[in-house]
């Protein structure tokens, strides 16, 4: 829904986004930038059963994505799964935060019609896998540069976990679509400088959005090469080990200022228990073949498998 003239509060001016003439409408978005693609019409790129809510205080729920629609508040991506690249924008204007920092248009942008606040999204042509051993590390590390780099030139808000997002879909905001329903990231990249942003050896990334993902899971993992040995000769091992893995990483979240929710610790828990308790013998040849195929890219088929599969979990 898009304001007229006399709706629209006194910071909407400020973006442009309405015509000097006091008798015009409020223009659209759309008259701004070129028509896109429906952001639901590939619902693949949503989760099937998301959380979604029309008042944050009151809690969350799952519902069916149809359900979910009709809600305020939406997830936009799975736990396991980075589809869109989301930002928190508090302050008016946020809308077009993006134009400020010289960065390209968002897939969508929804407005609070009350105080200017916005969320950005940006699509991913190849989402990101935020959870699994099977998976290169390189696009996860990658894409937390990206973030990283976005968010600071944007000026968002570094506590925003991006599990939800104001619903594109929904009357309560004013949705300003781009062009663009999806990026590369390498495309994402060129419009920032990564130097500063990217991960380095002995260099802890920062722990706020993509960069808890990256802590937990390479604390966990090396953690969890020393000890699976010993829960392999117990009786129910696996079980223990699951819940040993488990409560690991999620004491680990729980030391961040802005910790991850629990769904997305839960995932890289249980990929790190599975992989391992399969995978790796606790033979040092082990690690020396993990870092070989995490180089090279030679990890099995299986990661296409998930890749699919992910989304129906």
């Amino acid at each position: 829904m898009q304001p007229t003239k006399d709706e629209a509060p006194e910071w909407w001016n400020t973006l442009g986004l309405l015509g000097n003439n006091p008798t015009e409408p409020g223009i659209t978005m759309n008259m701004i930038l070129p028509e896109q693609t429906d952001l639901f019409q590939d619902t693949s790129r949503w989760p099937r059963r998301p959380y979604c809510t029309d008042d944050l205080e009151s809690g969350l729920r799952i519902r069916s994505l149809k359900q979910a629609l009709t809600k305020c508040y939406i997830q936009a991506n799975p736990p396991h799964l980075r589809v869109w690249s989301l930002y928190d924008i508090d302050r008016p204007g946020g809308g077009l935060a993006w134009e400020d920092a010289n960065l390209p248009h968002p897939s969508w942008a929804t407005v609070n019609k009350a105080n200017g606040h916005a969320h950005l999204a940006y699509g991913l042509t190849a989402p990101v896998l935020t959870s699994s051993m099977e998976a290169r590390q390189a696009p996860l590390r990658y894409l937390n540069a990206v973030e990283a780099a976005f968010r600071a030139k944007l000026g968002g808000d570094d506590g925003f976990s991006g599990l939800i997002t104001k619903n594109p879909a929904h009357p309560l905001w004013w949705t300003l679509r781009g062009p663009q329903l999806a990026y590369e990231l390498g495309e994402l990249a060129e419009w920032v400088d990564l130097d500063r942003f990217k991960a380095r050896q002995g260099v802890k990334v920062a722990e706020v959005g993509l960069g808890r993902n990256v802590t937990v899971f390479d604390f966990v993992r090396l953690w969890a090469y020393k000890k699976v040995r010993d829960y392999k000769h117990q009786q129910g091992g696996f079980v223990h080990w699951q819940k040993a893995v488990y409560d690991r990483c999620m004491a680990r979240n729980a030391d961040f200022m802005y910790p991850m929710d629990h769904r997305e610790a839960y995932h890289i828990a249980r990929s790190v228990a599975k992989w391992t308790w399969n995978q790796y013998t606790g033979d040092s040849k082990d690690l020396s073949d993990i870092q070989r195929k995490r180089r090279t890219g030679s990890i099995s088929q299986s990661t296409a498998a998930m890749l699919r599969s992910l989304n129906h979990d």
